[in-house]
């Protein structure tokens, strides 16, 4: 019996919108951005919804924690087993080629002196361990992401096939863990333990994994309220970055310790009602936007615009200021180089992993 791999709606729109919002944030990071998001007024929000990247990143965490737990649950249920050989080559082919494409260009680049990598930081960029040092250089720090996904990759199947019995309460116990870290953190704080990392962040990718685990029962418990469930997530995304200043007045404020903003606890669930509501929900002009084809075409080369936009947005070493890390220039090579890097490198392999699906 062969494994057949089920088919989400509105996955490609979400990777959209949260490419957008690293690429945003990093335009403003470098000064470079359209627009100051401290002269908005009341479109404030908006602003900063568009500018927090790491808002973004966790919404590709919370998609691959859902679609890697589908795509095992569906292989466990069709064939009876899961192929961890099979699982690894297909993630190694997903991932690695464009990534090690990126990192030879790199080297060309500082063969040639247009920027510089550390030997520390090739060394944590090439063994996907760049969360550790993730600052120290701005080429390669986008790979921070990066690791913690693998990271992911490599524990969660083994979790799933060896300790089948106890998985579900495995990965519940891990959401719940991160908001503890994350308090002991605060009084106890470690250097190289920031927000990231890979035990800071990996309620994201955890509660992907639960909302697969138990996607009918979330499914049968907010189906009857799926514009309430939708409104509330999404006022929730746009309003909790400003929550702990009005809090603070009432002393409440610590709340927000554990659970985070727009890259915590809270934040990770509402993303991921708002896919429940975006893949399973009515058809909407909500669903007919994030089915879009600028959307759905934005998300299919969204891998590619991450790892090459870093580049093109002050990643030059003294080229500050440079037509080509100049906005609105910069975009312009950043989707060259990932629709380069999606057709010559992504595709001839997406060919050769759906070899590895039996």
């Amino acid at each position: 019996m062969s494994l057949k791999k089920e088919f989400f709606p509105s996955i490609n729109g979400l990777r959209a919108i949260s490419i957008i919002l690293v690429i945003f944030n990093h335009l403003l990071v470098h000064g470079s951005v359209f627009f100051n998001t401290q002269k908005y007024g009341l479109i404030k929000p908006f602003t900063d919804f568009l500018t927090d990247g790491q808002l973004g990143v966790n919404v590709f965490f919370v998609i691959s924690g859902f679609l890697i737990t589908s795509l095992l649950i569906s292989e466990e249920k069709n064939t009876g087993k899961i192929s961890l050989k099979n699982f690894y080559i297909r993630r190694t082919l997903r991932i690695f080629p464009a990534y090690f494409f990126l990192l030879l260009v790199y080297f060309l680049f500082q063969s040639l002196n247009f920027l510089y990598i550390s030997p520390i930081s090739w060394f944590t960029a090439v063994t996907y361990t760049k969360y550790f040092n993730w600052g120290l250089d701005w080429p390669t720090a986008h790979a921070w992401s990066l690791s913690i996904e693998e990271h992911f990759y490599f524990l969660w199947p083994l979790i799933f096939v060896f300790i089948k019995k106890y998985r579900n309460q495995l990965i519940l116990l891990i959401a719940f863990l991160v908001p503890v870290i994350r308090v002991v953190l605060y009084f106890y704080p470690v250097l190289w333990l920031d927000d990231h990392t890979f035990i800071t962040r990996i309620d994201s990718i955890a509660i992907g994994c639960i909302f697969s685990i138990f996607k009918n029962e979330i499914l049968n418990k907010i189906k009857n309220q799926w514009n309430a469930v939708f409104y509330i997530s999404v006022f929730l995304i746009f309003s909790i970055r400003y929550f702990p200043q009005f809090f603070k007045p009432y002393n409440l404020n610590w709340i927000f310790i554990p659970l985070g903003t727009t890259f915590g606890t809270l934040a990770n669930l509402a993303i991921a009602l708002i896919l429940m509501y975006s893949v399973f929900g009515p058809k909407n002009i909500w669903f007919r936007f994030i089915n879009s084809k600028v959307l759905n075409y934005i998300g299919m080369l969204s891998y590619s615009i991450y790892l090459w936009q870093q580049i093109f947005i002050f990643g030059f070493e003294n080229k500050k200021g440079h037509w080509f890390n100049s906005y609105p220039e910069n975009l312009i090579f950043i989707f060259i180089a990932a629709y380069f890097s999606y057709t010559i490198i992504e595709k001839p392999f997406l060919r050769l992993k759906s070899k590895f699906i039996d």
